[in-house]
């Protein structure tokens, strides 16, 4: 399983991550988007597609609208393993060994309040917004 910090690492997916995190689109769509902003063919955007298909952060059916055209979805999941992967780096941020002006013994350092506040509500919030997504239960498909 690739690590998601290694899918977001590549510009081209990041940026096709971000036009989905608004909300769905079309193939064509995306590739006019990123095509403009990232100069590369429509070929390179579709081969991206596939790639963050094939690792489970986008997926796709044909359009009701349109039925040569597919609309892409982006997989509130993957944002779950994203905050996850963020969260395991504070976690290492807050058990560091110091710094090289003074070596602090390893310790569990004091957590604030306020931190703590500001990012379990952020965490509850993306996943309260999702679970509405996925019928409310966070199980099973998401609706579309």
């Amino acid at each position: 399983m690739t690590h998601a910090f290694e899918i977001v690492a590549q510009p081209i997916r990041r940026r096709i991550i971000e036009v989905l995190a608004v909300g769905d689109h079309t193939a064509g769509e995306l590739c006019d988007v990123v095509t403009v902003e990232a100069g590369v063919s429509r070929t390179a955007v579709s081969h991206h597609l596939a790639a963050l298909r094939d690792r489970g952060v986008v997926w796709s059916e044909v359009d009701p609208a349109e039925p040569r055209a597919r609309r892409y979805f982006l997989d509130p999941e993957f944002l779950m393993q994203l905050d996850d992967a963020v969260c395991e780096l504070f976690e290492l941020w807050d058990h560091r060994y110091g710094t090289a002006q003074r070596r602090a013994p390893l310790v569990d350092p004091p957590r604030t309040r306020a931190r703590l506040h500001r990012w379990e509500d952020a965490a509850i919030r993306r996943r309260v917004r999702s679970m509405g997504e996925w019928g409310g239960d966070g199980a099973g498909e998401p609706s579309h």
